[in-house]
C-alpha cells in the first residue's frame, strides 16, 4: 500500500472549504480494500468522498477530503492526520500528517455606554471592549475631541484580549467649562492602539496616553464615538432672571393679573398631563401577557437574589414600563404586559449592568415579543460582577520573601496538598493561580481587580517553611480587607515506606496536613523505592497523613511530633483499589496481529471499550481502571472476524485468576486468535479460442463470475492484465453458506455454473474451465457442377441489422498453391450465438446466395455448403 497526500501544509479560512487529495495505489498481488479516517480534527469539519475503497493490484485511486473550519476558531497552526488502513491482510495502517495554519483575523469592536452624557466639567462612561476576531490584541486606549479640549483618563489604559472575550472599562472625561453661554457640545472619539502583547514598553513610549495634553486624530479612526454635552458656569437662565425681575417691578399689577389667569391655565394643562400620563402608563403595564426567568452567576452559575429587572419597549429604552427583583432562587416574573416588543435590562449592587440576554448596551439587546396572552419563561441570563479587592497581613517570625498565590479552587486544592519545594513554579498545588503578589517584610499584602464573584484560596509558600492555604469566598465587586494567614517555621522531619501488597510502591503521593500547614511528597521510584521524607514541618502538632496512588486505595494515618522531632520509620500499606487487563488480539491462521478490533470489558455495571492499535505494536489492547476483585467479560469483534468472548477474574492484587476460561496467558497478557467471519472464493477462468485468451494455458480475462446464494450475490470480473494476472478472479468477505458460481464470456459460450459451499475461514480455490465459443465454416461450391470457389467474399449478418451492417467477413480460399488445391472453404470463429444470415458474393455487396443460420452458445457448426450461379 503506498498514500500520497496534496498539499501537506495549507491555510483553512473559516467558513471556505479545503480540498485534500489522498491518492491511495494497492501495491499488493491481490485486490485490496481500503478504510478512510481523519484524526485529530472535529468530524463535523470533515466531508470524505469515500470512506471505504477497493483497489485491484497496481491500481491507483484518488479520492477528495474537504476541510470547512467553522467561524470563530482561534487562529494558529493544528495538525491533523489522514489514516489508510487496509482491510485485506496485511491489514497495514498508514498515518500521513497534515499541517493546517488558520489565519490571523484581528477584529474589535468598542462600544461607549451611554452613547452621550450631560454634565458639568467630567463625565463618566463604560467602554466596552471586545475581541470578535480569532486572535488575541493587546493595545493602550486613547480618545481625541476635534477641538482638542478634552482630557481623557482610562481605567485601565491597557487591555488584553483573547478571542471571545471583552473586558468594561472606565473612563473620565474632562474639559474646562465656559463661564456663560450655551452649554457646549464635544464629539469624542475613541481608539486603540494595537502592539505586539510581547513587546516592550518604556513610560515615554505612552506619554501622552498619561498626559493631560489633548491629542487629536483622523475622525475616520475612531472605534467608539460619545458626546459630552458640557454646560456652562453661569447658563442664560439666570442672567435672564436678573432682567424678568426688573420688569415685574415695574409691570406688578399687570404680572399680577397674568399670573392668576395662568395659574388656572397650568391646573387644567396639569390635570389633562396628568390623565395622559395615566393613561400611557395604563396602556403600557395592563395587560395579559408576562416573561419570567432566572438570574444566575456568570462564574458559577448559581442563583442571584436582588438584582433589579426593568422591562422597556423596544422602540423607546429611556424610561421602563415595568419592573421587578429576583427572589432568593434567582427567579423573577413580570407579569401584566400587553402583547407587543420588549427589551429587558438587569443591574445589581456589585454587577455590571446587563442587557439580555449578555449585551452591553441596549442597542445590542435582543427583544423578546411577547403575543397576547403569552407567558415566555427562559428569558435566562448570567451576571459578572465588578472586580473585587482582597487585602490582609501573613503573620510569623518572618514573612519577608514569601510569596502569595491567589487560586481557583479545585479538588486537589481543597485537600491543601502540595509539596513546599515545588512553590517557586507555577500553581503549587496545580490550580489554576488567578494572581501572584510577593509579601513585604511588614506583611501586607493586596490583591485587586479579582474576578467576582468566586470562590478562592489564598496560599502563602516560603522555603523552609509550612506552607499555608486559606479558602476565601469574595461577593460580586467586594472589597475584602483583614484577611490573615500564618506562616510557621517548620522545624519536623517525617520518613518512612509505603508498601503494597506485592512489595515496596514507588510514586505514591503522600500528604502531611496540621490546620492550615501542609506538606507532600512522593515516594521513590529508583534506589530504595517506596520511601518517603517530608520536611519543614512545623512542630509541635498533630498532622493527618493521606498516601494515595492511582489504582490503589487510599491510606490515612494520624500522628502527632513533639517540638522539633524527627519521626522515622513510618510505614504505610496501599492495597489495590483498581485492576487493568492487556492483551494480544492475532488472526488465524497466520497469526498476524489483528488491527482494528473493538474490545468490550464489563462486570454487568461498569463498561469500559477500546480497539487494537494500529501502528507501533499492532494487535495490542489495554484498559484500566477497573475494580478488583471482580469478574469480567472481555468481547472481541471486527466487522470481518467471527466474534470471540472470553471470561477473566481479578483478584485483589489485581491478578488473572486461575478460574479464568477462554484464555492463554503470555507475556503479552491475555492472548486470543480470532477466525475470519468470512469466506475467500478465488481461481482462474479459461477458455481455449476465447476471445480474450491472454497466457499459453488458454487463461480468459474480462469473464464474468458471479456468487449467488439467493439472499446475497457478489459479481467480478476476470483479470486481463498484467499478463501473469490473467484469468484471475477473488471474492473477499463471503458469508458462510451454499452458493452457486457461475462463469460466462460471452453470448457465444454457455455459462459453466456449480454449486460449492464454503465455511467461516475458509479459503476456497475454484478453476473454471468454459466451452470453446461458437463457430461456424463451411464450402462454397459452383451450382451446376460441385466446383468449389476461390476467392469468393463471404458475408455474416445479424438478422436484425441484415443488410445494412456486417457482422463479420472473410474469403474463401484463392487459387491453390503447390498441392494444396482450392477447397472454397470459409470459417468464422468467436461469434455470439444467434440467428444469422451468410451472404456469398463475388464482390462484396453483390450477393449471389443468402443462407439463413442458427448458432447455439458454444456451437461448433461445420459442413455448411453453399451453391452459388
Amino acid at each position: 500500500m503506498r498514500v500520497e497526500v496534496t498539499p501537506r501544509q495549507a491555510n483553512v479560512v473559516p467558513g471556505i472549504p479545503l480540498s485534500i487529495a489522498i491518492t491511495i495505489t494497492n501495491t499488493n498481488t491481490v485486490i485490496g480494500g481500503y478504510a478512510v479516517r481523519m484524526l485529530g480534527a472535529d468530524p463535523g469539519w470533515i466531508e470524505l468522498q469515500a470512506d471505504q475503497i477497493s483497489l485491484f493490484p497496481d491500481e491507483s485511486r484518488t479520492i477528495t477530503a474537504t476541510i470547512t473550519a467553522p467561524s470563530g476558531i482561534p487562529a494558529g497552526a493544528r495538525r491533523i492526520a489522514i489514516q489508510v488502513r487496509e482491510l485485506t491482510p496485511p491489514e497495514a495502517s498508514s498515518i500521513t500528517e497534515l499541517d493546517l495554519t488558520v489565519p490571523a483575523a484581528r477584529s474589535l469592536q468598542l462600544r461607549l455606554d451611554p452613547l452621550a452624557i450631560t454634565a458639568g466639567r467630567a463625565a463618566n462612561f463604560s467602554l466596552v471592549v471586545e475581541n470578535t476576531g480569532n486572535t488575541s490584541i493587546t493595545g493602550y486606549l486613547s480618545g481625541d475631541d476635534p477641538e482638542g479640549k478634552v482630557r481623557f483618563r482610562f481605567e485601565p489604559e491597557r487591555v488584553s484580549l483573547t478571542p471571545g472575550e471583552h473586558s468594561v472599562v472606565d473612563l473620565r472625561a474632562t474639559a474646562r467649562r465656559h463661564i456663560t453661554g450655551s452649554p457646549a457640545v464635544r464629539m469624542l472619539g475613541i481608539y486603540l492602539d494595537e502592539v505586539a502583547p510581547d513587546a516592550f514598553f518604556s513610560d515615554s513610549d505612552y506619554a501622552a496616553a498619561d498626559s493631560d495634553q489633548p491629542t487629536t486624530r483622523a475622525e475616520q479612526d475612531a472605534l467608539a464615538t460619545g458626546t459630552f454635552v458640557q454646560r456652562a458656569v453661569l447658563s442664560r437662565g439666570p442672567l435672564s432672571l436678573l432682567g424678568l425681575l426688573a420688569a415685574v417691578t415695574v409691570f406688578a399689577v399687570v404680572i399680577t393679573l397674568a399670573m392668576s389667569r395662568l395659574v388656572g391655565q397650568s391646573a387644567a394643562d396639569r390635570n389633562l398631563a396628568l390623565q395622559v400620563a395615566a393613561a400611557r402608563n395604563a396602556s403600557a403595564t395592563t395587560g395579559t401577557s408576562g416573561v419570567a426567568g432566572t438570574v444566575h452567576l456568570l462564574t458559577s452559575g448559581t442563583p442571584v437574589r436582588g438584582v433589579s429587572v426593568s422591562v422597556f419597549n423596544a422602540a423607546d429604552t429611556s424610561t421602563a414600563i415595568a419592573t421587578s427583583a429576583t427572589d432568593s432562587k434567582g427567579v423573577y416574573q413580570v407579569g401584566n404586559l400587553a402583547a407587543g416588543k420588549y427589551k429587558l435590562s438587569f443591574r445589581g449592587a456589585g454587577f455590571v449592568q446587563l442587557w439580555y440576554p449578555g449585551a452591553a448596551t441596549d442597542a445590542d439587546a435582543t427583544t423578546v415579543t411577547l403575543a397576547a396572552g403569552e407567558q415566555k419563561d427562559g428569558v435566562n441570563v448570567s451576571l459578572g460582577g465588578v472586580p473585587a479587592t482582597i487585602s490582609g497581613t501573613v503573620k510569623g517570625d518572618d514573612v519577608s520573601t514569601s510569596t502569595l498565590y491567589l487560586e481557583k479552587t479545585t479538588p486537589a486544592a481543597t485537600n491543601g496538598a502540595f509539596s513546599p519545594a515545588a512553590t517557586t513554579a507555577g500553581s503549587p498545588d496545580g490550580g489554576a493561580i488567578v494572581s501572584t503578589v510577593p509579601v513585604g517584610s511588614d506583611g501586607t499584602f493586596t490583591l485587586t481587580n479579582v474576578p467576582s464573584p468566586s470562590v478562592y484560596q489564598l496560599v502563602v509558600t516560603k522555603t523552609g517553611y509550612a506552607t499555608s492555604v486559606q479558602r476565601i469566598d469574595i461577593g460580586a465587586g467586594e472589597t475584602r480587607t483583614g484577611v490573615q494567614l500564618l506562616l510557621s517555621k517548620g522545624d519536623g522531619l517525617m520518613s518512612g515506606v509505603v508498601n503494597s501488597p506485592t512489595g515496596p510502591l514507588g510514586g505514591a503521593t503522600i500528604t502531611a496536613t496540621a490546620g492550615q500547614a501542609t506538606a507532600n511528597t512522593v515516594s521513590l521510584t529508583d534506589g530504595q523505592v517506596g520511601t518517603f521524607t517530608l520536611r519543614s514541618l512545623p512542630t509541635p502538632g498533630s498532622f493527618t497523613v493521606v498516601a494515595s496512588k492511582a489504582g490503589f486505595a487510599s491510606q490515612t494515618l494520624t500522628l502527632t511530633m513533639s517540638a522539633g522531632q524527627k519521626l522515622s520509620g513510618v510505614s504505610i500499606t496501599l492495597g489495590q483499589s483498581s485492576g487493568s487487563l492487556a492483551g494480544l488480539v492475532t488472526q488465524l491462521p497466520s497469526n498476524n496481529p489483528a488491527a482494528g478490533v473493538a474490545v468490550t470489558v464489563t462486570d454487568g455495571q461498569l463498561t469500559v471499550q477500546t480497539e487494537t492499535e494500529s501502528t507501533a505494536k499492532i494487535g495490542a489492547w489495554q484498559v484500566g481502571g477497573l475494580p478488583v476483585p471482580g469478574t469480567y467479560t472481555v468481547t472481541f469483534t471486527r466487522r470481518d472476524l467471527a466474534a470471540q468472548t472470553v471470561s477473566v477474574s481479578l483478584d485483589a492484587a489485581g491478578n488473572i485468576t486461575p478460574g479464568s476460561q477462554g484464555t492463554r496467558i503470555t507475556a503479552d497478557g491475555i492472548s486470543v486468535g480470532m477466525q475470519s467471519a468470512t469466506a475467500v472464493v478465488y481461481g482462474t477462468t479459461s477458455q481455449p479460442g476465447g476471445a480474450t485468451v491472454c497466457n499459453a494455458a488458454n487463461a480468459i480475462g474480462e469473464a464474468t463470475v458471479t456468487l449467488n446464494s439467493g439472499a446475497s450475490s457478489y459479481a467480478v470480473t476476470s483479470a486481463s492484465q498484467p499478463n501473469g494476472k490473467c484469468g484471475q478472479y477473488r471474492i473477499e468477505q463471503v458469508p458462510a453458506g451454499t452458493y452457486t458460481l457461475t462463469v460466462s464470456a460471452g453470448s457465444g459460450t454457455s455459462p459453466s455454473s456449480q454449486v460449492i459451499t464454503v465455511q467461516a475461514g475458509d479459503s476456497r480455490l475454484v478453476n473454471v474451465a468454459l466451452a470453446r465459443p461458437a463457430s461456424l465454416s463451411g464450402t462454397v461450391v459452383s451450382r451446376a457442377d460441385g466446383a468449389p470457389q476461390c476467392g469468393w467474399t463471404v458475408q455474416l449478418f445479424q438478422v436484425s441489422q441484415y443488410p445494412t451492417t456486417v457482422t463479420a467477413t472473410t474469403t474463401t480460399d484463392r487459387t491453390p498453391t503447390g498441392n494444396r488445391p482450392c477447397r472454397g472453404a470459409f470459417g468464422f470463429t468467436g461469434i455470439p450465438a444467434g440467428n444469422y444470415i451468410l451472404s456469398v458474393g463475388s464482390t462484396p455487396g453483390n450477393a449471389a446466395a443468402t443462407v439463413p443460420v442458427t448458432v447455439q452458445p458454444s456451437q461448433q457448426l461445420t459442413n455448411l455448403r453453399v451453391e452459388v450461379p
